[in-house]
């Protein structure tokens, strides 16, 4: 029972951290920038099961299987996205504006994940059986998106500097997001 919780565990962490690197590069247009994104997943995995063992919670396939991977990378893909935007609009390079956008953006990026921690509120208040069946998957959440908080205001913008240079930011939008606007352009006067 064991072994097949943590194979399953494995695998659909496996495949979910694979999906959302795959969305990170169509949509960012940039491998660099997707794998600095990307990398707040195994950060956020690290310390939430470190703080879960400091808290003596579980790992079982309840908790682990609620992390979903996209809510870690959010607070990562709005700075990312916040650097492109500033490059190509202020031009400069990444490193001279890195610090300016990461103190821009640091209270949407903040209060916007507040706001999924709070869904999470509720859960933490329920009782008897439904508290003991669900408290752990809440607080795994809570701790991976809080790690994933800290680390989209501090790890990516220092790994941007590190990591990225001017030539990553793309030109022009990826493939993808040119697709989806000239599809959405062709609906929306039918809509």
């Amino acid at each position: 029972l064991v072994g097949g919780t943590l194979d399953t565990v494995g695998k659909n962490l496996l495949e979910g951290g694979l999906l959302v690197v795959t969305v990170l590069l169509a949509f960012l247009g940039s491998l660099r920038a997707g794998l600095v994104v990307a990398s707040v997943i195994p950060l956020s995995m690290i310390f939430a099961t470190g703080i879960m063992s400091l808290v003596g919670l579980p790992g079982n396939l309840m908790s682990l299987g609620a992390l979903d991977f996209g809510l870690l990378v959010d607070g990562g893909v709005v700075m990312v996205e916040a650097l492109f935007f500033a490059l190509h609009t202020g031009g400069g390079t990444v490193k001279e504006r890195a610090e300016e956008i990461c103190v821009r953006m640091a209270r949407p990026v903040f209060y916007s994940v507040l706001m999924i921690l709070l869904v999470y509120l509720p859960v933490l208040s329920l009782g008897e059986v439904s508290g003991k069946m669900f408290r752990p998957m809440a607080l795994t959440v809570v701790f991976a998106l809080g790690t994933a908080l800290i680390a989209s205001l501090t790890f990516v913008p220092a790994a941007a500097v590190i990591f990225l240079r001017d030539s990553d930011t793309p030109e022009k939008e990826p493939w993808l997001v040119r697709r989806v606007h000239a599809l959405y352009a062709r609906l929306l006067p039918h809509a």
